[in-house]
């Protein structure tokens, strides 16, 4: 059975990669930080869990005991979003947003390496549109996005040699617990800020509310990104990059011929209400 390690498995689109891959006969090594989601993950048929805090470094340079010596796949899901206007973020907030989803990523990706090189594995990295398109609000957790698009690109060229193919998972809003609550996420991003930075941004803040109700109800099915990533581990060919939806798409499309100028009022006006 072809093995895999999953981070941030224990809910969401985690979650839905490891009940598809599972179900295919991969053995799924799923990372998760509570006792609750472990219990739920080692339930599911040739599922072995994994405590880890995706920011404890000891945990992660420790990770080679729990895996096998050949490992086929790596899928580095785990992820947090820090939003809110750049000018009131605290440098905490933003540091953790990196650390998360961009430092603890690569730290487990160099740790896993020598397994992945044994067992001619592949590098799956979950991305997002933020990762392609930044608008009002997402300035830190599209930084993370575009900081792992570029990390993926170099390790992708990096790793010819060995033939370790890299892929990035670029989906728009989906359907998890994540997506929603991120109307209680947005008001409590808010209500954390100062007061007088609530003045200054207060038509964008009301804007982007607005916008984000809009978006749950586009919000995709999570086993759309699963059946990317079962593809980016199994073809032979996989993609370099897997833009999940038609939307997304034209978004990419537009922007890429579209200038800067322009994109820059047109998501600005999108966000403010």
């Amino acid at each position: 059975m072809p093995s895999v390690l999953v981070t941030g498995a224990g809910r969401g689109i985690g979650l839905a990669i490891t009940e598809r891959l599972s179900a295919a006969g991969w053995t799924v090594y799923a990372t998760a930080r509570s006792e609750l989601a472990l219990a739920r993950l080692e339930q599911i048929p040739n599922v072995i869990g994994i405590p880890l805090d995706i920011t404890d470094k000891a945990a992660i340079a420790a990770l080679p005991q729990h895996l096998p010596t050949e490992l086929h796949g790596v899928v580095n899901n785990a992820g947090i979003i820090v939003s809110g206007p750049v000018e009131g973020l605290s440098i905490d907030q933003l540091s953790t947003q990196l650390e998360v989803n961009v430092v603890s990523q690569i730290a487990v990706t160099q740790t896993v390496l020598p397994a992945l090189r044994a067992g001619g594995g592949r590098m799956v990295f979950m991305s997002s549109v933020s990762g392609l398109i930044t608008t009002p609000g997402t300035g830190a957790y599209s930084a993370s996005k575009y900081a792992i698009e570029s990390l993926a690109d170099a390790l992708r060229m990096e790793l010819r040699p060995w033939k370790i193919p890299v892929s990035l998972i670029e989906p728009g809003p989906i359907a998890t617990d994540m997506w929603g609550g991120m109307l209680d996420a947005h008001d409590a991003m808010a209500a954390g800020l100062t007061e007088n930075i609530r003045d200054l941004y207060a038509p964008h803040l009301a804007g982007s509310r607005k916008l984000l109700g809009r978006m749950q109800k586009l919000a995709a099915d999570p086993r759309r990104v699963a059946t990317a990533v079962e593809h980016a581990l199994t073809a032979r060919r996989p993609k370099r990059r897997y833009l999940l939806d038609t939307a997304s798409r034209a978004q990419k499309a537009l922007v890429g011929v579209t200038p800067t100028a322009l994109t820059d009022r047109i998501l600005a006006t999108a966000t403010t209400s």
